[in-house]
């Protein structure tokens, strides 16, 4: 019984191989993405992916309507911090930039410690820390990798009630900090991966 079920795997063998059956599979599939459309995105010349609202970039500091600081300085971000990246030194306001009697003197994270699980978000009361989308944090020189208060106060490149989840137009733009890349929020497609 042996001998013949292993005949029969020979000759099964031999006319795979002799009519290049698995050649031909592999053609089909091939020929199938060949003519298929493209969802190679033209980034960062043309195309820019604009993240979720569930994305964790880099940290933000929020402010009010108002222009009033909403961190408090009561340091539970970073005490929530797996990683102790987040640095926060509380003092008295008495100029009337936040919304108590208290901000933050001191707020900085360095990013090559942080883990992005959002903690930080999670602890904050007033929801003053926020995980951005931004996520072209790729940089040669470490010390921008670490960032402080008045950098965390400027606002998002991708304001929070944006969906995101596709693609926008994007343009450069030339700054004093170098090349960046801006999407055009109002042109957006949605990405079907």
């Amino acid at each position: 019984m042996n001998c013949s079920c292993g005949v029969g795997k020979r000759i099964k063998d031999f006319v795979k191989s002799a009519l290049f059956l698995d050649f031909i599979k592999g053609m089909h599939v091939t020929l199938g993405y060949l003519f298929s459309k493209s969802i190679t995105i033209r980034y960062p010349d043309e195309e820019k992916w604009i993240p979720y609202q569930r994305f964790r970039g880099r940290h933000t500091l929020n402010m009010t309507s108002e222009g009033k600081e909403l961190c408090v300085a009561c340091e539970l971000c970073s005490k929530a911090c797996p990683t102790d990246c987040i640095t926060v030194i509380p003092m008295e306001d008495d100029t009337g930039i936040g919304i108590t009697d208290r901000v933050a003197k001191v707020w900085k994270v360095d990013l090559v410690r942080c883990l992005f699980c959002g903690y930080c978000e999670d602890a904050c009361p007033t929801r003053a820390v926020r995980l951005s989308r931004e996520y072209e944090l790729s940089t040669t020189d470490i010390s921008r990798t670490k960032f402080e208060k008045r950098e965390l106060l400027l606002p998002e490149s991708v304001p929070e009630q944006v969906h995101g989840g596709g693609i926008a137009k994007a343009k450069f733009v030339r700054s004093k900090d170098g090349i960046k890349i801006v999407a055009n929020l109002g042109k957006m497609k949605k990405m079907r991966w």
